[in-house]
């Protein structure tokens, strides 16, 4: 096998922003697209060049097709964990979109499906395949900041109070965190390499209980402090900042899928000297994350260790605790 075969399930931003990247990866083949509505999504596709891929109408025609290898799951996060329970247990590997699941017992059961059967499981945080996030990280682990001392990252814009829409709506795991701060948290967590020691988070809640922005400030054990905000109530930005004792990291937006930073840092006189990084990424981005996916697979690996079941069980009891914080203290 040379290839690993795809199906993706959703049509809605995530199929967007994603699917023309998979022409992009010559380990991978998108090979069915699981939709509620054939109709609406076959001219989008289309348009885009990739029909005439199967528009299935349901995940299990995707689960009983023995072409199908893995089930990339892009549904609403209250989806995630039976969909990615139902294709494990149909013998499917499965990327499955961030935040992982509802809760960290939810993401601890289906890694122990997965294991159990000897199947690859990942959540897609494809900003930890980005280039330039991982050569700035290269950096500050050769010591071209200094000592690690604060790490920013901010993801806020205000958008209109909806119920119904599923950035709101409690039942779909709608809020701030699940949908935003999944990024905040876990860039801040890569970047600092340590063990939270202690957590403080504050935030507004909606009229329905949805978390509609968090701020958290998160201490590590090795003296590295986190800060990250994120909103659906107010514009915070989506910019992030990396801070040593001998400069700072100025990443321009969008955080999580950057291509571009500035290192600052004070020469003679105090003059502020500044150094621009620039790292292309191969369309939209997410081809970096889709080829180490297939690749893990054609390997025989089980996970993928730029996002570990291990990460991705201890980000999710993160959220879980910065959720509880905000509902406590709002």
């Amino acid at each position: 096998m040379t290839k690993i075969r795809w199906a993706m399930v959703g049509t809605g931003l995530m199929a967007d922003l994603i699917v023309r990247d998979f022409a992009l990866c010559n380990n991978t083949e998108l090979v069915a697209i699981v939709t509620r509505d054939a109709e609406r999504a076959r001219p989008k596709f289309a348009a885009w060049g990739i029909d005439p891929v199967p528009l299935l109408e349901s995940l299990d025609e995707a689960l009983a097709d023995p072409e199908i290898d893995l089930i990339y799951v892009a549904a609403p996060h209250s989806e995630h964990f039976w969909m990615t329970k139902a294709a494990l247990e149909a013998g499917k590997h499965v990327l499955c979109e961030k935040a992982f699941t509802m809760d960290a017992n939810e993401a601890e059961e289906l890694v122990r499906i997965a294991q159990s059967r000897g199947l690859f499981l990942m959540e897609a945080m494809w900003t930890k395949f980005n280039p330039l996030m991982n050569e700035l990280k290269r950096r500050i682990e050769a010591g071209q900041i200094g000592e690690l001392k604060l790490i920013e990252t901010h993801f806020g814009f205000n958008r209109p109070y909806d119920e119904s829409h599923r950035l709101f709506d409690a039942k779909l795991g709608g809020g701030s965190t699940l949908d935003q701060g999944v990024y905040t948290t876990s860039v801040i967590d890569w970047f600092a390499g340590s063990t939270v020691r202690a957590m403080f988070s504050r935030g507004e809640l909606y009229p329905n209980g949805t978390d509609a922005q968090a701020v958290t400030e998160f201490h590590y054990e090795n003296g590295v402090i986190g800060v990250g905000s994120s909103a659906l109530n107010a514009t915070f930005g989506t910019t992030a900042r990396i801070a040593g004792s001998d400069a700072y990291i100025e990443i321009d937006g969008p955080f999580w899928s950057p291509v571009s930073a500035t290192i600052y840092r004070f020469g003679a006189n105090d003059e502020l000297l500044s150094e621009r990084v620039e790292v292309a990424k191969d369309g939209a981005g997410y081809s970096h994350m889709i080829r180490a996916v297939s690749q893990s697979i054609l390997d025989g690996k089980t996970e993928c260790e730029v996002r570990s079941h291990e990460e991705s069980i201890r980000i999710m009891g993160l959220l879980d605790e910065i959720r509880a914080q905000v509902r406590a203290n709002a």
